[in-house]
């Protein structure tokens, strides 16, 4: 990761960007890939089943993922500006 580039994000704080890249850029668009990708796999269940399950759960996972890539940006950002 770029260390100027880094600090910009940085700088917009850590909640904007678990929001924005965790729930927003990871959570939905897995969210709506998955339940397109399901339904063409398996069509049992109704068209809006998946979905709605999906834009529940997969954002709520992005949480956890925007604070890991948080924290690992973070640790990278440390090493590299020593």
């Amino acid at each position: 990761m770029n260390i100027d580039k880094w600090a910009v994000i940085r700088a917009k704080g850590k909640t904007r960007f678990v929001m924005q890249h965790g729930v927003l850029y990871w959570g939905i668009s897995t969210a709506l890939m998955w339940s397109v990708i399901m339904h063409l796999i398996e069509p049992t269940e109704p068209l809006w089943v998946r979905p709605a399950v999906a834009l529940v759960l997969f954002p709520l996972g992005g949480i956890f993922f925007g604070h890991f890539v948080w924290r690992s940006s973070e640790a990278k950002f440390a090493s590299q500006a020593k």
